[in-house]
C-alpha cells in the first residue's frame, strides 16, 4: 500500500513536470525568437548566478549601468533594474553561505570611515525632518550597498579569484566604451543637445548623459592602463625568455585584452566631451605618474613631463578647436559669483545654470549649516532656495562637495572627506608597501592595481568638482572597486604575517 502511494506520488510529480514543460514549450513557441533567446539565456545565467556569486556580480555590474536606458524603455517597472542585479548577487552569496552553513564577514579596512559617514548622513534626514525621508532612505541604502558589495567581493573572490573580478570590471567598461564609440562615430543620430563636430554626437553609453558616462570611463581606464604598463615592463624584461610557449601565448593575449580595454575606455572618455571627465583624466594620469616610481621626485618629473606638452600646445593655440573650445571656459567654473544679474545667452547658459545651482546649494548650507536640509533632499528643497530665473532643479548641485554640504551640513561634509581621505590613505599605503614595478615585483599585480585604483579615486575627486557621479548605479561599480582595494590590503597583510613567521622561525 505504501509502495503504491509512493508510486502514485512520483507519477503525479512526473505528470506535473511534463505538463509544465509542455506549457512553457507552447509559450516559448508563440514568442518572438529574440524574446525566446533572451528568456532562455537570462534564465540560464540567473540560475548560474544563484550558484556562483561571481556570476551574480557580473550580472549586477552589467545591468546596473544599463538602468537609465532600460528605465526609458520600461518606465513602469516597480523594482529598479540595478536593485534586481543587487538582489541576484546578494541571493547567490546568501545561498552559498547557507550551503556552507556559515556566515563569514571579512575585516575591511574601510569599515570605520564608512561607519562614520553612514552615521553622519543618517543624522541629516532623521534629526532634520527632511522634506522627503524616502529620498534620504534611498541614498542611505545606496551607500550601505556600496559597503556590503565591497565585503561580499572580498569574501567571495579573495586573492584566488581576484583576476575574475578584474576581468568582469574590464568587460563592463569595454562594453560601455563600445556603445559610446558607436554613438559618436556610426549611429548618425542622437539628442540634438549632444551634437558636436558637425554630424557627430557626444558619447553617452547607456547612461543617457555624457557626463556620468565620462565619469564611468574614468573608473575603468586607470586600472587597465596601469596593468598594461606593468605587462609591458614584463614583456621587455629579460626574464620573459624563461616563459614556455603556452604561458607566453596567454601572456600576449592578456596584454592585448587589457591594452584594448585601456585604449577604448580612454577614447570613449574623450569622446564624451565632458569637461569634468577630461579634467579628472588629467588629474588621474598625473597622480599615477607620480606614484608609479618608487622615488617621488622621479614621479613628479614624469608628471611634469606629461603635462608640459599639453600646456605648451594650449598656450600656443595648437590644440584642435574642439578641445580648446571645451577648455576655454573651464576657468569660469572655478569662480563662484552671484549670477542673478547675469545676462543669459546660448554661449554662457551651461555655466550660469551650474553656478545658479551652486548658489542654491550655498543658500541651503547657510540655512542649515550643521546637518543640512536632508540627505538626497537637494531637489526637494530646491524651490525654497533657488534663484528666480532657475525654476527647475537638476537633481543635484552638480558639485559633490557643495551638494554634500547642502544636504548633510558640515557634519556630513567632514565625514565624506574622512571617508575618501581614508580610502586614498589606504591606497597609497598599499602602493608604498608593494614591490617595485616591472618584473622585479614577483608578488603579482598588487602595485599596478593599487596605482590604477589611486587614479580612479583621483578622477572621482576631481571630476566631481563639476558634477555628482553617484548616479546610474555607479555606486555598485565603486563597491566592487573598493572590494578590490580591500583584497589588496588582505594580500599584503598575509604576506607580512608570512614573512614575520619565517623570521621568527629563523631566529628560533
Amino acid at each position: 500500500m505504501v509502495t503504491s502511494l509512493h508510486a502514485r506520488g512520483a507519477l503525479g510529480n512526473n505528470v506535473f513536470l511534463a505538463l509544465t514543460a509542455l506549457a512553457l514549450g507552447l509559450l516559448i513557441a508563440r514568442l518572438p525568437l529574440t524574446v525566446t533567446l533572451a528568456l532562455i539565456g537570462g534564465g540560464a545565467w540567473l540560475a548560474f548566478a544563484l550558484v556562483e556569486p561571481l556570476a551574480g556580480l557580473a550580472f549586477m555590474l552589467l545591468l546596473g549601468p544599463a538602468e537609465p536606458l532600460l528605465f526609458a524603455a520600461y518606465p513602469n517597472l516597480p523594482i529598479p533594474w540595478g536593485q534586481i542585479g543587487v538582489a541576484i548577487f546578494v541571493g547567490g552569496w546568501t545561498l552559498r553561505c547557507l550551503a556552507r552553513r556559515e556566515l563569514r564577514w571579512p575585516q575591511l579596512p574601510i569599515t570605520i570611515p564608512f561607519a562614520v559617514y553612514l552615521f553622519a548622513i543618517t543624522l541629516s534626514f532623521t534629526i532634520q525632518q527632511a522634506r522627503s525621508p524616502f529620498a534620504g532612505a534611498q541614498e542611505l541604502i545606496k551607500w550601505t550597498e556600496m559597503y556590503l558589495i565591497a565585503g561580499m567581493v572580498v569574501e567571495t573572490a579573495g586573492r584566488k579569484k581576484l583576476g575574475w573580478v578584474i576581468a568582469t570590471l574590464f568587460l563592463v567598461g569595454a562594453a560601455q566604451a563600445a556603445i559610446g564609440l558607436w554613438q559618436f562615430q556610426f549611429r548618425g543620430h542622437g539628442p540634438e543637445g549632444f551634437r558636436i563636430l558637425g554630424t557627430h554626437f557626444r558619447a553617452y553609453g547607456t547612461f543617457e548623459q555624457p557626463n556620468p558616462f565620462g565619469g564611468f570611463m574614468g573608473m575603468v581606464w586607470p586600472i587597465a592602463a596601469a596593468i598594461t604598463a606593468e605587462l609591458l615592463c614584463r614583456w621587455h624584461s629579460p626574464l620573459r625568455v624563461t616563459f614556455d610557449a603556452r604561458r607566453h601565448y596567454t601572456f600576449f593575449l592578456g596584454l592585448i585584452a587589457v591594452s584594448v580595454t585601456a585604449s577604448a575606455t580612454l577614447a570613449a572618455l574623450f569622446l564624451s566631451f565632458s569637461r569634468g571627465a577630461w579634467l579628472g583624466a588629467m588629474a588621474a594620469a598625473g597622480a599615477m605618474l607620480i606614484f608609479w616610481p618608487r622615488r617621488r621626485w622621479a614621479g613628479l618629473g614624469l608628471a611634469a613631463g606629461g603635462l608640459a606638452p599639453f600646456l605648451i600646445l594650449y598656450n600656443l593655440g595648437l590644440l584642435p578647436a574642439a578641445i580648446s573650445a571645451r577648455f576655454a571656459d573651464v576657468g569660469d567654473f572655478a569662480q563662484v559669483y552671484d549670477v542673478r544679474g547675469v545676462h543669459i545667452n546660448d554661449s554662457n547658459f551651461a555655466i550660469v545654470e551650474r553656478l545658479a545651482h551652486w548658489q542654491a546649494a550655498i543658500n541651503m548650507a547657510e540655512a542649515s549649516p550643521i546637518i543640512g536640509v536632508g540627505l538626497n533632499n537637494y531637489e526637494h528643497a530646491y524651490d525654497d532656495y533657488r534663484l528666480i530665473n532657475w525654476k527647475y532643479a537638476l537633481g543635484h548641485a552638480h558639485m559633490i562637495y557643495l551638494n554634500v554640504l547642502a544636504e548633510t551640513g558640515f557634519v556630513g561634509l567632514a565625514a565624506y572627506l574622512f571617508l575618501w581621505g581614508g580610502v586614498l590613505f589606504i591606497t597609497v599605503r598599499v602602493i608604498n608597501q608593494s614591490g617595485l614595478p616591472g618584473f622585479r615585483n614577483l608578488e603579482g599585480l598588487t602595485r599596478p592595481l593599487a596605482v590604477g585604483l589611486l587614479g580612479v579615486w583621483v578622477h572621482l575627486t576631481t571630476h566631481q568638482l563639476l558634477d555628482n557621479l553617484y548616479v546610474g548605479n555607479m555606486a555598485l561599480y565603486l563597491g566592487a572597486l573598493l572590494g578590490v582595494l580591500c583584497i589588496l590590503c588582505e594580500t599584503q597583510r598575509v604576506k607580512r604575517n608570512s614573512e614575520a613567521s619565517r623570521f621568527t622561525s629563523y631566529v628560533s
